[in-house]
């Protein structure tokens, strides 16, 4: 028997395995990395330190000291009011709200824990946002008042 006689052909390859449809293990691996990268992100953004109310306050301060600069009626009339607003969101309304003169200054400093107000800056807080024109000193007053705020921190109230 002579082989060229007999009817051989060539081996016959299979056709190339396409990429799609997707084998159901690549499915798997694609919804745990979707899934893994969505976790990421929501444990990011949990973690992600966010601006709290004191922080806000501290750069309302600054902005106030460089929008008012000179005009010290204006400027002590914005930093009173900062000083509540703060103490009301810290302590509550209920607590803060009906107080005035020498009762406030005493609450912001046994909220503070030292003295930083009474007897240094009674009438600066107390008197001379209502009166018609004042020229005073205001950093020593501003500072105090940076100094009030980075003491709450430490504090859990309401």
């Amino acid at each position: 028997m002579n082989p060229a006689d007999l009817p051989l052909r060539d081996i016959h390859l299979p056709a190339p395995v396409g990429w799609w449809p997707l084998a159901p293990g690549w499915w798997v691996l694609l919804c745990l990395l979707i899934g893994g990268v969505a976790f990421l992100f929501w444990w990011w953004k949990r973690k992600k330190p966010t601006v709290n109310g004191l922080e806000l306050a501290l750069r309302t301060l600054d902005q106030l000291q460089g929008k008012y600069g000179k005009n010290t009626k204006a400027l002590l009339r914005e930093l009173s009011v900062l000083l509540r607003r703060v103490a009301i969101s810290q302590y509550g309304r209920q607590q803060v709200s009906g107080l005035t003169g020498g009762a406030w200054l005493d609450f912001l400093d046994e909220k503070a824990g030292t003295n930083l107000f009474k007897g240094k800056f009674d009438s600066l807080l107390t008197e001379l946002p209502y009166r018609a024109e004042t020229q005073v000193e205001t950093e020593a007053l501003t500072q105090a008042i940076r100094e009030w705020i980075k003491l709450q921190r430490r504090n859990t109230h309401v």
